[in-house]
């Protein structure tokens, strides 16, 4: 199978092609666009903490949310507001039952540590066993099981600053998370098969709780540029902001171990535990890339670390180590008992052909105008 030599996309992925040297043309639109965004950018970590000081004093008890998963990334990202920015956050952390205690044990420590308020979301079991089980069972391609649990967790923390009337949300986002987000027709894409990946399934309730969940989305503005901090404050708006879209943040993941252990003893979860290698990612992400390299042959995590590569904060060889999957003895078992999957399906599932495409073509949802519009991405 043919990947990049430069990224570590696959020949399966959608619309990729490569030219005489075998660099995707994902790649060649990378860098056509750093060319375009740079006089859009901040240029330095003292313009961004000018820019975020209008967040300060706004008679709320919380500035912002920081979304806090326990890893490197979040947690040099909290470090940084709290310490550098002098912003006052409400922590938040989404327990959907297949967290490891160790990234847990992070979360509680830094918070202990940095004196601010955490909220820990335990979310329905019943829900979450469901959507890992429904899109699990799904042969679209285009659609990792990871994408819907991470929307959910995602929305989950728009609701909370919703809730709280907090007109600002910085979670610590890697370049490739911030990539997806800021395609919205890919997003609306992503939507509509979601939806439809559902409705193949028969299960009209957990439609309806799903689809419920995204109203929020109406509330949030992504940061694309430096205009939307420079804006004033919008009490009605929620302002997302990606932490590593700035580009003197680097994800580099031994330097921000350094600095989060050396701050407030910061844990790794043991060898071998978390994929890909070196996050504190969930356990039953082993499950969803099990089914993702047998469906597509790529991970949800293949399209994030092409785009670090791409940006230079990962070498494309450090990545494909990270990418090896290799699965802990008995945790996939354990893991379909869980959400009540047969493995053995995976065996036998035939994927649906992935058709190479040049440009954006729109998914035909099974939801009605009426439905697809009723919130904006």
């Amino acid at each position: 199978m043919q990947v990049c030599t430069r990224c570590v996309l696959p020949e399966t992925y959608p619309g990729i092609t490569f030219d005489e040297n075998g660099v995707c043309n994902i790649c060649h639109t990378f860098d056509a666009g750093e060319k375009e965004r740079e006089p859009e950018r901040f240029q330095s970590e003292e313009e961004v903490k000018a820019a975020l000081q209008k967040y300060k004093n706004l008679g709320r008890k919380y500035d912002l949310l920081v979304p806090l998963s326990g890893g490197v990334d979040s947690c040099f990202t909290l470090i940084r507001i709290v310490e550098d920015f002098g912003l006052k956050p409400m922590v938040f952390h989404s327990d959907h039952g297949w967290d490891d205690p160790i990234a847990t044990r992070n979360v509680e420590k830094l918070c202990k540590e940095l004196d601010v308020d955490l909220l820990i979301w335990k979310n329905e079991l019943k829900f979450m066993r469901r959507l890992f089980k429904i899109f699990n069972e799904s042969t679209e391609p285009d659609v990792s099981p990871c994408f819907p649990c991470g929307n959910m967790l995602y929305l989950n923390g728009l609701e909370i600053a919703a809730n709280f009337n907090v007109p600002l949300v910085i979670n610590g986002y890697s370049k490739g998370q911030t990539a997806m987000m800021h395609d919205e027709k890919k997003a609306r894409d992503w939507y509509s098969k979601m939806i439809n990946v559902i409705l193949d399934s028969g299960d009209t309730d957990f439609l309806d709780q799903f689809t419920k969940k995204w109203a929020v989305l109406n509330q949030q503005v992504i940061y694309q540029d430096r205009r939307d901090l420079e804006k004033p404050v919008d009490p009605e708006k929620i302002l997302f902001i990606p932490f590593f879209v700035f580009k003197f943040y680097k994800t580099d993941k031994e330097e921000l171990k350094k600095i989060c252990k050396a701050r407030f003893d910061w844990e790794p979860l043991e060898e071998g535990s978390g994929f890909p290698a070196r996050t504190t990612n969930c356990e039953m992400i082993w499950l969803n890339s099990v089914r993702d390299m047998k469906i597509r042959k790529y991970t949800h995590y293949h399209d994030e670390y092409s785009t670090i590569v791409r940006a230079g904060e990962m070498t494309r060889e450090q990545a494909l180590e990270d990418l090896e999957l290799d699965p802990p003895p008995g945790l996939l078992e354990k893991l379909a008992k869980d959400i009540n999957f047969d493995l053995k399906y995976l065996d036998t599932v035939k994927p649906k052909k992935v058709e190479p495409r040049t440009k954006f073509v729109k998914a035909e949802s099974k939801m009605s105008k009426e439905e697809d519009d009723d919130f904006s991405f």
